[in-house]
């Protein structure tokens, strides 16, 4: 029975010990996040890819996550995403977000990138009570998906072009295997032309 009381006891510590520390853990991360500053940005463009939890880098290193994704109320054609940074990251006034693909998976982040030195925070250059907005840039990536039905239609000019020329060298050669002395004919006609007697 001693030995089932002890057990039981030291059972009974770890099990405490352990959800001592997972909540210590879960406070400590409570208090390391508290200081996130909330931001905004709306993008004329498909967030397809983004989801609430994904990262926010400035020049690659992540500084927060995806807060929140809705239809802009104001403008529908716009998607208004709220993102939670650190309050130390250096957003400027003059910095700009970009959808990003991490490789070729489909799973998009957003990316902060400029922000002269000399340039006042955003943060201290908005209204209080309002949410700091910071402007968004068209992705390279739909500038070259907009771009892709005129370099189709490029390559179709192309193809068309080839198919012609195509052509008229295989009449030329079925002229020629009908008819040898096309050939003939025409380096007569150059040599003609050239002698000294047409100058």
């Amino acid at each position: 029975m001693e030995t089932d009381r002890r057990y039981f006891l030291e059972g009974l510590f770890i099990i405490g010990f352990v959800a001592a520390v997972a909540l210590f853990f879960v406070w400590l991360a409570g208090t390391g996040h508290r200081d996130d500053v909330l931001y905004r940005i709306h993008f004329a463009q498909s967030v397809s890819g983004l989801s609430k939890g994904d990262a926010v880098k400035f020049s690659g290193v992540d500084i927060g996550t995806v807060e929140a994704m809705a239809i802009d109320p104001v403008d529908p054609r716009r998607v208004q995403v709220d993102v939670k940074l650190r309050k130390d990251a250096p957003v400027k006034g003059d910095t700009k977000a970009t959808l990003k693909l991490k490789g070729i998976t489909g799973v998009a982040y957003i990316e902060l990138e400029g922000g002269s030195a000399n340039a006042k925070t955003l943060l201290a250059t908005t209204s209080e009570g309002q949410i700091p907005e910071i402007p968004s840039e068209k992705s390279s990536l739909t500038t070259v998906i907009d771009e892709l039905p005129k370099v189709v239609e490029r390559f179709a000019a192309l193809e068309n072009q080839t198919k012609k020329i195509l052509s008229d060298v295989g009449q030329t050669t079925s002229k020629i295997k009908e008819d040898p002395s096309v050939l003939l004919k025409g380096a007569k006609e150059k040599s003609e032309k050239s002698s000294p007697r047409n100058r």
